[in-house]
């Protein structure tokens, strides 16, 4: 038979055994309860020693979430949020860092300043009212 262990507190599930005697997963259970069944943690919580399926995990490219156990609602995971949004803005600014000298010798004046512009706008990412959640990335210039 096959059983889930989760914390008595918030429902999160910590693990699973597969005994017949449910007599032997006593000993380990360190303050943990348990139920008849294989839940899986990453859909489900247990409350009122039933499991419950978690509601859809809205994380995106761009935003990840965490399941709250407290609030048995998704959250922003706000350190990995900002990593993801620092991680592409950093492969847009490398593609312009690495322009060769040579080839940015051949530009005009106003591809120079539109490419200046376009750097500074996204070193300025992380300072827009509403990072890592919303951000208007900034244009790329056309002829780039």
């Amino acid at each position: 038979m096959n059983y889930t262990i989760y914390d008595p507190t918030t429902g999160a599930i910590s693990g699973h055994y597969s005994f017949t005697a449910p007599e032997l997963i006593e000993d380990n259970l360190n303050g943990k309860s348990y139920i008849e069944g294989k839940y899986n943690h990453t859909e489900y919580y247990i409350a009122n020693n039933a499991p419950v399926l978690k509601p859809e995990d809205p994380s995106s490219a761009t935003v990840k979430y965490l399941f709250d156990y407290t609030t048995k609602n998704w959250i922003v995971e706000q350190a990995l949020t900002i990593a993801t949004a620092r991680k592409q803005r950093n492969q847009l600014l490398y593609a312009i860092d690495k322009i060769n000298p040579i080839w940015y010798s051949t530009l005009s004046d106003q591809q120079k300043t539109d490419l200046v512009a376009y750097r500074q706008a996204l070193l300025d990412v992380p300072q827009q009212q509403g990072f890592p959640i919303t951000i208007m990335w900034p244009t790329k210039p056309e002829w780039l």
